[in-house]
């Protein structure tokens, strides 16, 4: 019986050398090892399943970035790890702009680790907090609920603003952010580009008008909603600039619609003329308490490098051509008002 297992043993160890030491099985071996080497390397060099580039966003929400799985998992071609991982791995929320032939691993790692392609955005100013809610909401991750929420309990006192002039820190600009930014580090951002922009000299500029860098974004603010002709910007500034020089109120039909708030409204009536607001300037003499809407660059610009006149009032033209005429005087003004006045209402028949 020993010798019959010796025997087996003896035999096996044979068959098993035998077999390792046949061409067949090194054959064999080398085409494994040689498969898996091919598939270790497409495992870091195969490229994306895409045909055209791609604008992906993730959304903040977890269940609603859950349903984008499958289409995380349609980028990855099914032989790689990346797409089996795909199934379980927690997606980060984000802006990704992938490009057809963009290697598997890297775009796995930038999805994985929330690695995102920054945007570009411009704001454009804007007449209410509730347009500039909504016009962040609709090119930043947070929507405009949000941002009215921080908008009201932020403590914009710290900034040097207050609850009405804190829509000045949002100067019109082109921002290049992360999609995903929260509304605290896009105020901090907005306040370093403010604070770029008033440099010294501006700051200079405005102190030799008597006014703070705030009250000069107050007045351009009125000075952006009297004309959309940026080059007598200028001149309609002198113009309350003298007004507030003399003490007169400024009667700016800008801060009577803001104080309405519609801003549809194409004439000032009577009836508005009369409400009881601090942004009603025929009733209180002096700047309003904020701005009336966020001035552009051109209108900050304008108050800050006004044209020098002797004017103190100004009306639109009566040829429709969106330009102002200006007088020093009332009754000079009163003619070109009533001038206007009565191409206006020929304009008006016409329509009817």
């Amino acid at each position: 019986m020993p010798r019959k297992r010796r025997t087996r043993k003896t035999s096996t160890s044979f068959q098993w050398s035998h077999i390792l030491q046949s061409q067949r099985f090194r054959r064999i071996a080398a085409g494994l090892l040689l498969l898996g080497i091919v598939a270790g390397i497409l495992q870091f060099t195969a490229p994306i399943r895409l045909r055209e580039p791609l604008i992906w966003r993730i959304p903040l929400d977890k269940q609603t970035r859950d349903t984008h799985r499958k289409q995380l998992q349609a980028l990855f071609p099914w032989y790689t790890i990346w797409y089996w991982l795909a199934l379980f791995t927690p997606l980060r929320p984000g802006h990704y702009e992938l490009r057809p032939g963009d290697n598997c691993m890297h775009v796995w790692n930038r999805l994985r680790k929330g690695l995102q392609t920054p945007i570009r955005f411009y704001l454009r100013p804007h007449r209410s907090p509730g347009q500039l809610a909504a016009a962040l909401g609709q090119v930043l991750a947070y929507d405009s609920s949000t941002w009215m929420a921080t908008f009201r309990h932020f403590p914009w006192e710290e900034k040097g603003f207050n609850s009405y002039t804190w829509p000045l820190l949002f100067l019109p600009d082109v921002y290049e952010v992360y999609w995903t930014i929260s509304p605290q580090r896009l105020i901090e951002k907005m306040e370093d580009n403010y604070h770029r922009f008033w440099n010294e000299e501006r700051q200079k500029k405005a102190y030799a008008l008597g006014l703070t860098p705030i009250e000069i974004g107050i007045l351009a603010s009125i000075v952006e909603q009297e004309s959309y002709r940026v080059s007598e910007r200028p001149l309609i500034a002198s113009v309350y600039l003298n007004r507030l020089r003399l003490g007169m109120p400024l009667q700016a039909d800008p801060t009577v619609i803001y104080a309405w708030g519609n801003f549809s409204v194409n004439r000032v009536t009577h009836k508005m003329l009369e409400i009881d607001s601090p942004y009603n300037t025929y009733k209180r003499r002096g700047l309003p308490p904020g701005p009336v809407g966020i001035p552009s660059i051109e209108s900050i610009e304008a108050v800050l490098n006004y044209t020098p006149s002797a004017y103190l009032y100004f009306c639109a033209r009566p040829d429709g051509s969106g330009y102002h005429d200006f007088s020093e005087s009332y009754q000079e003004h009163l003619r070109k008002a009533r001038s206007y006045q009565r191409a206006l209402e020929r304009w008006l028949a016409q329509k009817k």
